[in-house]
């Protein structure tokens, strides 16, 4: 869409609903146009070329980052992390583990819990789907300078505070 087929319809808000139109829409609707290219984009690649969810990719990438070597932490420190109910994790780890991207591991320091470990697939399968989100997300920033990439950094961050 070009700005002029943008302005149009955020024209006709203003002509046909006076009382919903607000001057922030000039940057609050490419926002979430924007925001919806990058969802759409990073799940297709998601779901068609390695068939995870986002919420799949999310764990093992929290899995990857671990501050260990060998890519393990609680379901607990996971769900903490990533800001998912433990019924919802649950349902993620058992996926993740029926694909082998996951073992449970037991606990050693406490009997009562397993642990959850990146399988060298689980492995490959991450950092290759983050690689391609990256790539993703990189071309679609492609059109601005760096420049102009710091000052949406830190008007982002701004906004944000």
């Amino acid at each position: 869409m070009n700005k002029q087929e943008l302005e149009t319809k955020i024209q006709r808000v203003r002509e046909r609903s006076p009382e919903t139109y607000n001057e922030v829409l000039h940057v609050v609707v490419p926002f979430y146009m924007f925001h919806q290219k990058l969802h759409r984009g990073t799940t297709k690649i998601q779901e068609e070329k390695y068939n995870i969810t986002s919420s799949e990719l999310d764990v093992m990438r929290c899995l990857l980052m671990s501050n260990n070597a060998d890519n393990v932490l609680s379901p607990t420190k996971i769900y903490e992390k990533l800001i998912f109910t433990s019924g919802a994790i649950t349902k993620v780890l058992k996926k993740l583990e029926d694909k082998g991207y996951i073992v449970r591991i037991d606990n050693q320091y406490d009997k009562r819990s397993n642990l959850v470990q990146l399988t060298p697939i689980g492995y490959d399968v991450c950092k290759n789907a983050l690689i391609d989100v990256f790539a993703f997300e990189e071309e679609c920033f492609s059109k601005l300078t760096k420049e102009e990439i710091k000052v949406y950094e830190d008007l982002t961050l701004k906004l944000l505070s």
